[in-house]
């Protein structure tokens, strides 16, 4: 199958929807039931700042009006902020509800910032110190921290046991950092720890001899099945109608008040037609990806954003099976839901021969697309840009990305 978005493209960009003041991209936070703990958010004015001091410099203002709940989709939002900030910005732009301050473990404190920080903690604002690794300067810092972040990565079993020790003697959650599989993932559990962030929760986990229930594997491959953009009418509602519990499933959706819909829809062709083939295979996925792993949610969620950032960066660049592109990034997560790695993950499924090369290889125009959205999720936004779509923009769409994927998740709730 040909590619029809040349990611080379040397078109001047159109101009953007809004000025994008700062870009932002965010990394979950699991507690040890792998559930949503919160988001920590990345920023980036413009130049070349890094998160600190963009935070600083822009928080007056972005945060304020972008609202940090609606840049969490309402989870607890993890917020770097530079000790000048802190001094400098009284009161502070945002409330303590549902905000934890981040400030480097290896700043050594004085009078005034533990002063400040004696305020805030009085105002009810929560402290974390972030990358703890118990140097003596942090001592004064503990005192009025309610969490630490450790990075994992380069730390040995018994030194993330001592750390974990003293945190909790301290009355401090720990936080592991840096947690990038499934075997870092067990290590701190093992060592105490109670929250985790990292990539960990996109990756399959590491299992020998494995078998995967045949309802998801039958689940994906209807999810395969459906997402071809010129599946038919009848096609489609043969193809949900294979899958009762989908049928009721997706019909209870599209009637629940996230629709807003005057009229009930009471069958899967109706909902066709008064919708559109594309929303009606978009909610169909999500609703079957949704439910072969309902225990991470974060990561369905990590598959809308994706998908649409897909999308979007498709439909900017003149693609014209952009439907195919959000597909792609939707299915980006299969090895992560099944435990098995990408290539025996999409072995079975109905897929075209490019969605296959995108997924396994990241190879041909949606291989590309795909790597650009899952740079945006880490904030590179510049290793992302092309001639023709800035980083600026880039953030503008995969923000709006991220704010479509949280409304639509809790449409399913």
């Amino acid at each position: 199958m040909a590619e029809h978005l040349t990611l080379a493209a040397t078109a001047p960009p159109s101009a953007p929807a809004h000025d994008a003041e700062v870009l932002f991209a965010r990394q979950p936070i699991l507690d040890a039931d792998s559930r949503l703990a919160g988001y920590e958010l990345l920023y980036r004015g413009e130049g070349q700042e890094s998160p600190h001091a963009a935070t600083s410099r822009v928080a007056a203002s972005a945060l304020s009006d972008l609202g940090l709940r609606s840049a969490t989709g309402g989870a607890p939002a993890f917020l770097n902020v530079t000790t000048e900030f802190l001094l400098a910005m009284d009161p502070l732009p945002f409330g303590p509800e549902g905000v934890i301050l981040e400030i480097a473990a290896d700043r050594v404190p004085d009078g005034p910032l533990l002063d400040r920080l004696g305020r805030l903690r009085q105002h009810g604002y929560m402290l974390a110190l972030d990358g703890y690794a118990g140097q003596p300067t942090a001592e004064p810092l503990l005192d009025f921290a309610a969490l630490a972040k450790v990075e994992a990565r380069d730390s040995g079993a018994s030194q993330l046991t001592t750390l974990v020790a003293k945190l909790r003697g301290r009355g401090l959650r720990p936080v592991a950092t840096g947690v990038e599989s499934h075997t870092d993932h067990d290590r701190c559990v093992d060592a105490g720890f109670e929250l985790f962030q990292g990539d960990f929760v996109c990756r399959p986990r590491e299992i020998m001899g494995h078998n995967v229930p045949t309802a998801s594997i039958g689940a994906l491959r209807l999810a395969a099945g459906i997402s071809a953009a010129d599946t038919s009418v009848d096609e489609l509602e043969k193809a949900i109608a294979l899958d009762p519990g989908l049928s009721l499933r997706l019909l209870r959706f599209v009637n629940s008040a996230a629709f807003s819909l005057r009229h009930q829809i009471k069958s899967v062709r109706q909902a066709i037609v008064l919708l559109g083939p594309r929303t009606v295979r978009q909610w169909a996925m999500l609703l079957l990806l949704s439910g072969i792993d309902e225990q991470r949610g974060p990561l369905l969620i990590t598959a809308l954003s994706r998908g649409r950032t897909c999308e979007a960066i498709a439909r900017r660049l003149g693609a014209d099976d952009a439907d195919a592109y959000f597909f792609t990034g939707m299915l980006s997560v299969v090895d992560a839901l099944l435990d098995k790695p990408m290539d025996e993950a999409v072995a079975d499924l109905p897929l075209s021969e490019d969605v296959v090369a995108a997924l396994v290889d990241r190879a041909g125009g949606k291989g590309r697309t795909l790597t650009m959205a899952e740079a945006c999720e880490r904030g590179a936004w510049d290793e992302a840009a092309l001639p023709g779509l800035d980083a600026g923009e880039l953030g503008v769409l995969h923000v709006e990305a991220l704010t479509w994927a949280d409304g639509t998740a809790a449409g399913l709730m």
